[in-house]
């Protein structure tokens, strides 16, 4: 997967895609699945905004169900069960826990019937072929199992717990980039740090491409022309259509929500466990070594690219987690990361928040924007689904006869796998001295089938510091700690193969170095310099790439007022 910007002026595409995020990346694999020439476009990198917010995992619909919304609750289970299969290397099954106490609304018999109910109607989440993602039923845990399970709660009122299962990415950038990536192999073009300036339009009216900018590094402003464009980019998507002519769609995303989530030094424990505050339901989850806490939701009148961790919503939902969780006596020096992105809701206000249930798909000929089109995303579980019906719209406006949709089916890239437990043990029992066991485990948890390609990126290099952690075997460092056990390879891998253009690119979203906190000055250093080396950064450029790096973990180093 090679960036070449100027692929994008060579012919007319079916569809352009602006923005690539986990919406934009679905719909680029199906519509490119289904055989349609299709065209992927970012101003950032992939998965780089609202994506990258995300709390790790993947949904069968429980609280649909409390809802009433059986519909959403199969959507939801459909979903899960489709990801499990296409990217088994990156989702795997989650316990979760959810205190009991005399409350009639928390009561064990209450909760005991609903997930039994819960059971019932999703009686096919296994119909997988892989047993290692096998989701076992519901069951009543006891008082005492639920305390020792979940420390972290007030033990004062509980009367046990309720245990279900779903299911949690290991990795979920590199979700994103797996379908993009299969995608790539299929035919499309992509490319990022590519931001649309303006329309390209017909004398009629009609959109017919957009002129676009590379921004890595900045270039004259080029044509991408296509049949259709459609707009994957989020709370953006009303600024864009503003300063391009169109109506403001309001009426369809009436307000935005700011969802947020704190990655903490991690907890330990098995299980990610509920608890309220406020009348809200928050959940510590452990991840990778981690603990996610979230999700709170609060209301967003500003624009997208005003949007920065505030440090009142980051107190709030510090606040928040602290009296779900009493016994966690969680601090803001525990904060490493601080999530953050805006999601369209009916409702949003300091009381309540509604999220949208479906996300929009909107033709733009009614805003004065004939074959422009807008999918505005609400959920990350049900992303491959609403890509689904929106290429199914879009294929119906060109005319054009195409393949059925298989991308519930289709394994992605790195996803070739039938038994994940059974491929994991098998690549482990390949471990060498200078191929650790340890460092194969980790891989396979993000590559899947390819964690062999970078194990070759350093065998082809003939050195074998490649493979040991960033920061660790630099003369006369030898000795200093590193934050991350990601190694040299991933990063040359990242940037020959994954268009990793920015250190953030790297270390964020391609590999995981920086995604449970700042990894460390060293490994950063360490990072950085391999990138300056292959691509050719001058000393300026390579202290810009650390100082930008360094903003992102701002939220969760700066003091509370």
């Amino acid at each position: 997967m090679r960036r070449d910007p100027s692929r994008l002026t060579t012919s007319e595409f079916d569809l352009l895609i602006v923005g690539a995020g986990i919406y934009g990346a679905t719909v680029a694999w199906d519509a490119t699945q289904r055989g349609l020439t299709v065209a992927l476009i970012e101003r950032g990198d992939f998965g780089s905004g609202t994506s990258f917010n995300n709390a790790k995992t993947v949904h069968g619909g429980v609280r649909s169900l409390q809802r009433g919304h059986i519909d959403e609750m199969r959507e939801y289970l459909r979903e899960r069960r489709a990801l499990s299969h296409i990217l088994p290397h990156l989702v795997h099954p989650l316990p979760f826990l959810l205190p009991t106490s005399a409350k009639p609304t928390r009561h064990k018999l209450a909760l005991g019937a609903y997930f039994l109910l819960n059971d019932l109607l999703s009686r096919d989440r296994n119909a997988l072929p892989d047993p290692s993602k096998h989701l076992p039923s519901s069951r009543i845990v006891s008082r005492e199992e639920t305390l020792r399970l979940a420390p972290w709660i007030d033990p004062h009122g509980v009367t046990g717990a309720i245990e279900w299962h779903d299911a949690q990415f290991s990795n979920s950038s590199r979700a994103e980039l797996a379908f993009i990536r299969t995608a790539v192999r299929h035919g499309l073009e992509a490319a990022n740090h590519v931001q649309a300036v303006g329309l390209i339009r017909q004398d009629d009216g009609a959109v017919a491409g957009v002129m676009a900018q590379s921004t890595q590094p900045e270039a004259p402003a080029f044509p991408i022309r296509a049949r259709a464009v459609m707009l994957a980019t989020g709370g953006w998507t009303a600024d864009l259509l503003r300063a391009w002519g169109a109506a403001a769609s309001g009426r369809r995303v009436p307000q935005w929500s700011v969802a947020m989530n704190l990655v903490l030094e991690g907890l330990g424990g098995s299980h990610a466990v509920g608890g309220n505050a406020r009348g809200r339901l928050f959940f510590l989850a452990p991840w990778r070594g981690a603990t996610i806490a979230g999700t709170s939701h609060d209301p967003w009148t500003g624009t997208a690219d005003q949007l920065v961790p505030r440090r009142e919503f980051v107190d709030q939902l510090l606040g928040d987690v602290n009296a779900a969780f009493p016994r966690a006596s969680i601090d803001a020096s525990d904060i490493r990361l601080v999530h953050r992105g805006l999601l369209p809701a009916t409702e949003a206000s300091a009381r309540r928040v509604t999220l949208l249930r479906d996300g929009p798909f909107i033709d733009h000929a009614e805003d004065g924007c004939p074959r422009l089109f807008s999918l505005v995303g609400v959920r990350y579980t049900t992303a491959r689904h609403s890509a689904e019906r929106a290429v199914d719209a879009i294929t119906r406006w060109l005319d054009t006869p195409v393949a059925p949709c298989a991308t519930a089916t289709t394994r992605l890239d790195g996803g070739e796998i039938d038994r994940f437990d059974t491929f994991l043990a098998d690549a482990v029992r390949q471990a060498t001295p200078a191929v650790p066991a340890t460092l194969i485990e980790r891989l396979v948890f993000s590559y899947g089938t390819r964690w062999t390609d970078v194990i070759a990126m350093a065998q082809r290099a003939e050195d074998d510091a490649l493979l040991r952690p960033l920061g660790i075997g630099r003369v006369g460092e030898a000795s200093l700690p590193t934050g991350t056990a990601v190694t040299g390879a991933e990063i040359l891998y990242a940037v020959r193969e994954e268009m990793a253009v920015t250190l953030a690119d790297a270390l964020l979203r391609r590999t995981e170095a920086g995604t449970r906190g700042h990894p460390g000055a060293a490994a950063v250093d360490a990072a950085a310099q391999l990138m300056a080396d292959e691509l050719g950064w001058s000393e300026a450029r390579r202290a810009k790439e650390v100082q930008a790096l360094a903003r992102v973990y701002e939220a969760a180093t700066t003091p509370g007022n």
